[in-house]
């Protein structure tokens, strides 16, 4: 009981906290689906002239078994069970995914997380490639790469940084 009037007490020390917390609750990694359903909600959808071109606008997210996408708005080309491309655009706008480690990991079936972020962010999945623009940043097993734009491979990891400003690499080397 002391708690709740405490609180009530004071509604804008609770207010601040409030607002304090939801930065933090949107940094790092987005989620992943549980099982084989792809899951998109946002604040309003729309087909477009098109068709299979869906729009989407207002805190748009797509979680599915090994690919995530969040951002203010997005174009989803293609059937939404398996697009064929997702422009998704934010402030920034953010992608999460699961690749399988090279054949020198440890386990068989291990994943590498990776997360990425910029202003657009364009996943083509026919050739597994993202394309980031503006403020770029890609966060692989040990390293970290940003740049104005960053074209990434899923499959073969690899990636090409440029832009105004150059690019930034850090990474930890690994103990021989």
């Amino acid at each position: 009981m002391r708690t709740a009037s405490a609180i009530s007490g004071h509604p804008a020390l609770f207010l601040l906290a409030f607002l304090l917390a939801i930065p933090s609750a949107f940094a790092g990694s987005l989620d992943f689906s549980s099982d084989d359903t792809i899951t998109i909600t946002a604040a309003r959808g729309w087909e477009g002239e098109q068709a299979d071109v869906i729009h989407f606008s207002g805190k748009f997210e797509l979680h599915a078994p090994d690919w995530s996408m969040a951002g203010d708005t997005a174009v989803v080309y293609g059937k939404l069970d398996n697009p064929d491309r997702v422009v998704v655009e934010g402030n920034p706008a953010r992608i999460s995914f699961l690749r399988a480690e090279n054949e020198n990991s440890a386990g068989d079936d291990a994943e590498e997380q990776i997360d990425g972020s910029a202003n657009i962010l364009e996943y083509l999945r026919a050739t597994d490639t993202l394309i980031m623009r503006g403020a770029a940043s890609l966060a692989r097993k040990d390293n970290t790469v940003a740049g104005e734009i960053i074209e990434y491979n899923v499959d073969t990891d690899r990636y090409a940084a440029s832009g105004r400003g150059g690019i930034n690499v850090q990474f930890n080397p690994e103990d021989d």
